[in-house]
C-alpha cells in the first residue's frame, strides 16, 4: 500500500466497528413493517416488504443528505472519534461513507426476511453495500449485480468465497476513496464532503440496487440463509 492510500482491510474493520447492530437493524425494519400492516391491512407480505424497503431507503437517503460535518456525524456514528484515532482521518471519512450504506442494507435484508444473526446474512449486506457503492462512486461493479445473474453470483459467494470477495471489494473501495479524497470529493467526508445532493443520490442509488436485488432473490426462491420469523 502506497503512502496515503486507504487500506481496504482497515476500511472494512472500521465499517464493521461503527455499523449498527443486527438487533438495531431488525428493530427498524420491524417498526416500519408494523406501520404498513396497520395502514394497509389487506396488503400482501411482499407488498409490506417493498413498502418497508422504500421507507428504509428514504430514511437513510435523508440522513445522508443531512450529515455534512463532524458535529452531525457524531450523532449517527457512535465511536467515530475512536475510529479516527485508530485509522486516521482519510480512512475514517471512507468508513463514514460506507457506514450508512451498510446500515441501510442491513435494514433492507431484515425487512426481506433475512436473519441478521446469521453470518451469511451479515456478509450479504457487506457484499451488496460494497458493490452498490463501488458501482456508483467508482463506476464499476460485479457484472449484473442487480439482476438474476447477480443474485445467483452472490449466492455462490455465500457458499464459499464471501469473505475473500468482501475483502477484494473493500480493497477496491480503498483505492477509489483514496482518489476521491485527493479530489476533495469523498462522500460524507469530515470537511471534504461533496454536498447533500451527491450524498443523497449515492444512498438512494445503493438502496435502489439493493431493493432490486432482494426482490429478484425473493422471486427466485430466496433467501437461502436462515429466515427470521415474521413479527406479529
Amino acid at each position: 500500500m502506497s503512502d496515503g492510500e486507504i487500506s481496504g482491510e482497515l476500511l472494512l474493520q472500521a465499517v464493521q466497528r461503527i455499523a449498527i447492530s443486527p438487533q438495531e437493524a431488525t428493530a427498524i425494519a420491524d417498526r416500519y413493517a408494523a406501520q404498513f400492516r396497520k395502514k394497509y391491512p389487506r396488503a400482501t407480505e411482499d407488498d409490506i416488504q417493498d413498502f418497508t424497503a422504500d421507507a428504509v431507503i428514504r430514511r437513510y437517503a435523508r440522513w445522508a443528505a443531512g450529515v455534512g460535518g463532524a458535529t452531525g456525524l457524531t450523532a449517527v456514528v457512535p465511536g467515530l472519534g475512536t475510529v479516527i484515532a485508530a485509522v486516521g482521518g482519510a480512512t475514517a471519512d471512507a468508513a463514514v461513507s460506507m457506514k450508512l450504506q451498510v446500515d441501510m442494507c442491513m435494514c433492507l435484508a431484515s425487512g426481506y426476511g433475512y436473519d441478521l444473526t446469521n453470518t451469511d446474512a451479515q456478509r450479504l449486506t457487506l457484499l451488496i453495500a460494497g458493490t452498490g457503492t463501488l458501482e456508483k462512486v467508482g463506476g464499476e461493479a460485479l457484472k449484473g449485480f442487480a439482476g438474476k445473474a447477480g443474485v445467483r453470483l452472490l449466492r455462490q459467494y455465500l457458499r464459499g468465497a464471501a469473505l475473500q470477495t468482501i475483502k477484494a471489494i473493500f480493497r477496491r473501495l480503498g483505492i477509489v476513496f483514496t482518489r476521491k479524497a485527493l479530489e476533495k470529493a469523498l462522500p460524507f467526508g469530515l470537511g471534504v464532503g461533496i454536498g447533500a445532493t451527491a450524498n443523497y443520490l449515492l444512498t438512494k442509488f445503493v438502496g435502489g440496487q439493493a431493493k432490486t436485488w432482494f426482490i429478484i432473490d425473493r422471486a427466485d426462491g430466496g433467501p437461502e440463509v436462515t429466515l427470521r420469523p415474521v413479527p406479529e
